[in-house]
């Protein structure tokens, strides 16, 4: 695992130990930011279920200015702390851990506005519809925001969760990425 492109290209990712992780690949992770590449720069980024913090790292390696971490599993938010301090990025992330709609609350109270929206729960998480309505009602999406939600190939999320709305789905092998904004 490695970062793709950008200031931090071909740089290292420490994986998380143990199976509690499924990083997402550098394949469904170039064909992701080759789609958003235009909203990147200088962008807010949260990356929820983080894991090794893949996507956001990806993120702030390719411009965006801010990327907020939050996992629950403490091996992983370890890993995140010891992979953004081995790029250097320290003073442009915040790091959290705990229950991902249980922060969504806690992070909306701190005014802070994304515009990228990364979600990679494990894939039997089962509260993708949930994720969406709460990212909606804390009002943490900046109107022109996108919500990147990676889940299983099989699985078919709706096309509208309150006031977002699905504009693109990708399939890659056995990962499926819908993307939503609002609208």
């Amino acid at each position: 695992m490695r970062i793709i492109a950008g200031r931090s290209k071909g740089m290292p990712l420490q994986a998380v130990r143990g199976r509690n992780t499924r990083p997402t690949s550098d394949k469904v992770k170039g064909s992701i930011f080759n789609i958003i590449q235009d909203r990147i720069l200088d962008s807010v980024v949260l990356d929820l279920f983080a894991g090794t913090g893949n996507l956001g790292f990806e993120a702030l390696s390719r411009g965006a200015r801010k990327a907020v971490f939050i996992d629950r599993d403490i091996n992983a938010v370890k890993t995140i702390r010891r992979n953004c301090e081995s790029l250097g990025y320290q003073d442009q992330s915040d790091i959290y851990r705990g229950d991902a709609l249980g922060l969504l609350t806690r992070i909306a109270k701190h005014d802070i506005l994304f515009d990228i929206i990364f979600i990679d729960p494990p894939y039997n998480y089962g509260f993708g519809d949930a994720l969406l309505f709460s990212i909606n009602d804390s009002g943490i999406l900046h109107e022109h925001g996108i919500i990147i939600l990676e889940h299983d190939a099989k699985s078919l999320l709706p096309d509208r969760v309150a006031d977002l709305h699905c504009f693109n789905r990708r399939k890659y092998g056995g990962t499926g990425v819908s993307f939503y904004r609002k609208g």
